[in-house]
């Protein structure tokens, strides 16, 4: 399990002389991170459906977890938890005679084969029993060595890696945005 935690804090220095600053501002720096907190979930969420293709039900909005902030603790947490999601998760193609199974995790990038480095092991889509009488598992393994067992299922990237990637891309833009909001706040209560 990976758990991925993005802060959106404001620095310490403004934190001091917040000390002095009125309640009012104290309570809309609160409001300003829970809403900038709120924004960032759904930019999360809806940029990882339009960039992945991860089917709809392994990631939701609700795996996006928002600890508010509060007047004496003014940062905003959000918390994406979860397993990596196995490759047949993603897009992909069944294996062929030719080809192994080839997947497609970032949309547009292309289809990419999964096999080993030397192209001698390939991945492929197999039904495997559970113990239990009638169930099938059905997953993209790959073989571990040149011998036909054991094999091993092939994993993808979990979603808190996802929204990681994806964060990162997005965190100056946030953050001007943040300071922007605080800038605006102090103005307006102070004026």
């Amino acid at each position: 399990m990976r758990v991925v935690t993005i802060t959106a804090d404001v620095p310490g220095r403004l934190v001091d002389r917040l000390g002095e600053a009125p309640k009012e501002m104290k309570r809309g720096l609160k409001d300003v991170l829970n809403e900038m907190a709120k924004e960032s979930r759904e930019d999360l969420y809806t940029k990882s459906r339009s960039r992945y293709t991860l089917k709809a039900g392994k990631f939701r909005k609700s795996d996006i977890r928002i600890r508010k902030a509060t007047i004496s603790r003014p940062e905003a947490v959000l918390t994406i938890s979860g397993q990596t999601e196995s490759v047949k998760s993603y897009r992909i193609r069944r294996n062929t005679i030719r080809k192994g199974v080839r997947a497609e995790v970032i949309k547009g990038s292309g289809w990419k084969e999964l096999k080993m480095k030397n192209g001698s092991l390939k991945a492929f889509v197999a039904g495997v029993t559970t113990g239990h009488t009638g169930v099938t598992h059905t997953d993209v393994f790959q073989r571990v060595g040149s011998a036909r067992f054991p094999i091993r299922a092939i994993h993808g990237p979990s979603k808190a890696k996802l929204a990681d990637v994806l964060f990162r891309d997005m965190q100056d833009e946030k953050g001007n945005e943040l300071t922007r909001r605080v800038r605006a706040l102090a103005e307006r209560t102070l004026s």
